[in-house]
């Protein structure tokens, strides 16, 4: 799938010989931002366009902001219709996001990677709700359980994922007194203090991919800085599975470099192999089937590594981590993508085993796939340009 940056037209392209499968064309906006993702679901994979922009206002009719979805079946004909079409509010002081994984689609401003609320969608019926900040009663949190203020974060197949941070009963200074916690509760299915790895108080959910969430944990809050992955205090990241809980795997790692652990910043580097074997999340690799995982952090010799795609062998691919004053380096797990037609310095990319914990460079401006498919060709993004050549 590939959207045009202002949304005007999306084409669906056949993997196998790159001919164009379908096209989309949109009632016109202006000035729009777009987003265009795919969303599994059990009537079959559907393409959400989101906009944010103008209508045209010719005529007698004023010109005015709005948010549109269109949801378009990925097995389309060659001229796509949308089945279903929606316009959402957008005030004029307010920018909306979308935030989406692979089975859940949210609207709305973000902060701090939660909304205070937000409009969930239902791709495969187009149904429409709100969701906003809620009182929850969780258990785990320090001795007894607490009562906190739950934001929504992204949207799951089992559910909203809602994060949360204790605020009383808790010594947050870490003065001999109990540690406040941070977690987060998927849908109605289960809360994180009932499934954090030992002794540890701070979970924060990172990315969804297929059956599996990724987290990140911490033993305790002793600041009132955002978490962080670096290197005065271990990170376990974790496996869990998205509908139970369990921990599927697990690796604790350390950075050089002080990247923010934000509700949904992996998101963007979160991808299962096409077996489901192996999983990679920001710079992280895992062995599903062992339940081992291998850091790509970066230490005082070497640089870390933001993983973009895993093959069924364990092979995966990554952009070298490079820190600039953009929200994508200071952010842990958030690919460095340039939009359409702008321009964006080349990175330094790496191929990486998820098997061994080894690495190595690739030659100076090699790029890398975004995604490996099962027959091992990969799909390769250069600006405004997607192409498929084998991953090897």
């Amino acid at each position: 799938m590939q959207a045009a940056a202002d949304g005007s037209r999306v084409r669906a392209f056949s993997l196998a010989s790159g001919e164009t499968e379908w096209t989309f064309t949109p009632k016109a906006l202006t000035s729009a931002r777009t987003g265009v993702f795919v969303q599994e679901s059990k009537a079959g994979e559907k393409v959400v366009l989101a906009r944010q922009g103008k209508t045209s206002g010719s005529g007698l009719n004023a010109s005015h902001r709005t948010t549109t979805i269109d949801v378009i079946a990925a097995d389309s004909a060659s001229k796509a219709t949308a089945d279903h079409h929606l316009v959402l509010e957008a005030p004029d002081d307010t920018a909306a996001s979308f935030t989406t994984t692979d089975s859940g689609f949210l609207v709305g401003p973000v902060t701090g990677g939660v909304h205070e609320k937000a409009v969930a969608v239902d791709a495969a019926t187009g149904a429409q709700r709100v969701v906003q900040t809620k009182t929850l009663t969780v258990s785990g949190c320090g001795a007894g359980s607490c009562t906190v203020q739950a934001s929504p974060a992204f949207a799951t197949a089992q559910g909203v994922v809602f994060t949360f941070q204790q605020q009383d009963g808790c010594d947050q200074w870490a003065g001999g007194g109990t540690p406040c916690t941070y977690g987060f509760q998927v849908g109605d299915a289960w809360t994180s203090t009932s499934f954090a790895p030992g002794d540890m108080h701070v979970g924060i959910p990172l990315a969804v991919a297929g059956q599996y969430l990724v987290a990140a944990w911490h033993t305790s809050d002793t600041q009132t800085d955002p978490p962080a992955l670096s290197d005065t205090k271990k990170t376990t990241l974790a496996v869990h599975d998205l509908a139970t809980g369990k921990i599927k795997a697990q690796v604790s790692c350390t950075s050089a470099e002080g990247l923010t652990l934000q509700p949904g910043s992996a998101q963007s580097s979160t991808r299962l192999s096409p077996s489901g074997d192996f999983l990679v999340s920001g710079q992280v690799g895992f062995d599903l089937a062992t339940g081992r995982g291998h850091c790509f952090t970066s230490t005082d010799s070497t640089k870390g590594i933001d993983l973009t795609a895993v093959a069924d062998d364990g092979t995966a691919y990554g952009i070298v981590h490079a820190v600039d004053d953009t929200e994508a380096t200071s952010l842990y797990g958030r690919l460095p993508i340039a939009q359409d037609g702008t321009d964006t310095p080349e990175r330094d990319s790496a191929r990486v085993s998820v098997r061994t914990g080894t690495a190595k460079a690739l030659p100076a401006a090699a790029e890398v796939p975004m995604y490996v498919a099962a027959d091992g060709h990969g799909v390769f993004r250069t600006r405004d340009v997607v192409a498929v050549y084998p991953a090897s």
